[in-house]
């Protein structure tokens, strides 16, 4: 079977075979699988975007209970854009933290979110009693956002 198409001056023609080899029905299949591979590594990539979407119910409610939106940008969590404190948002990320005084790593990061003024003294950042548990929780969603 043989069909002609016209696209202004250009003509395109299509030549199907009326009955299709075995290989070629395998690679049709083959290439659709592959299309559906695609799209499922796509999906998953486009997690890091919108990871806050489908982040940790936990993070954000102790986020929320802790009101560190009053003070921060964060995403995924409802009415968090202060701007007293820096912005959560791609804060795995930064190489440092606190106006460069710190390395941004899990350690670090711990030791100021469970006690700021050890690390930064006179700094507005509250020590909001986070227990080890929590802080564990946090750094895991701050590394989805």
């Amino acid at each position: 079977m043989t069909k002609d198409l016209q696209f202004a001056n250009l003509s395109v023609t299509f030549c199907l075979p009326l009955h299709p080899s075995a290989s070629s029905q395998r690679q049709r299949r083959s290439s659709a699988l592959l299309v559906r591979i695609v799209l499922v590594l796509l999906i998953l990539s486009m997690e890091g975007v919108t990871g806050s979407a489908i982040a940790s119910p936990e993070a954000k409610a102790l986020l929320q209970a802790k009101a560190c939106g009053a003070c921060h940008v964060i995403p995924g969590v409802q009415e968090a854009y202060g701007k007293a404190g820096p912005s959560l948002k791609g804060l795995k990320e930064r190489k440092r933290l606190l106006g460069g005084r710190l390395e941004n790593n899990q350690e670090n990061m711990k030791a100021w979110l469970k006690n700021p003024d050890s690390i930064k003294p006179g700094t507005l950042m509250p020590n909001t009693g986070l227990t080890d548990e929590e802080v564990e929780i946090l750094i895991r969603y701050f590394n989805t956002i």
